[in-house]
């Protein structure tokens, strides 16, 4: 069962990422990230605060330090702050999340979960 609950049931979850191509903690909680201004597409893990900001090469990460509500994650591509820390809660999370549609379209659909390829 997903931990991200977006309202808007064709928005990726926690479920849909291939983790096959991710590797941080050894734990990871990944998601797709979309960012609301520029629509740049990356990958974050919950569980230890890694973005993957260039979906091209995922062997690239960046270690976030969200532990303040003040902390933002910073989109790679416009250099733009989420508006919310609790960018993944169910008030927000809509916000943050691409469709499938939009994970291939930027080019990256072989990282979505067999099932939404």
């Amino acid at each position: 069962m997903s931990h991200i609950r977006p309202s808007n049931p064709e928005l990726l979850t926690d479920l849909d990422v291939d983790y096959t191509h991710f590797h941080c903690c050894d734990d990871e909680d990944l998601v797709f990230l979309r960012c609301s201004r520029c629509g740049h597409i990356m990958v974050f893990c919950y569980e230890c605060d890694t973005l993957y900001p260039n979906l091209a090469d995922t062997s690239t990460q960046s270690g976030l330090g969200l532990t303040s509500p003040t902390d933002r994650v910073v989109c790679p591509a416009c250099s733009v702050a989420f508006e919310h820390y609790g960018f993944l809660m169910p008030e927000h999370v809509d916000n943050y999340l691409p469709t499938a549609q939009q994970v291939r379209d930027a080019g990256f659909g072989h990282l979505l979960a067999a099932h939404r390829r």
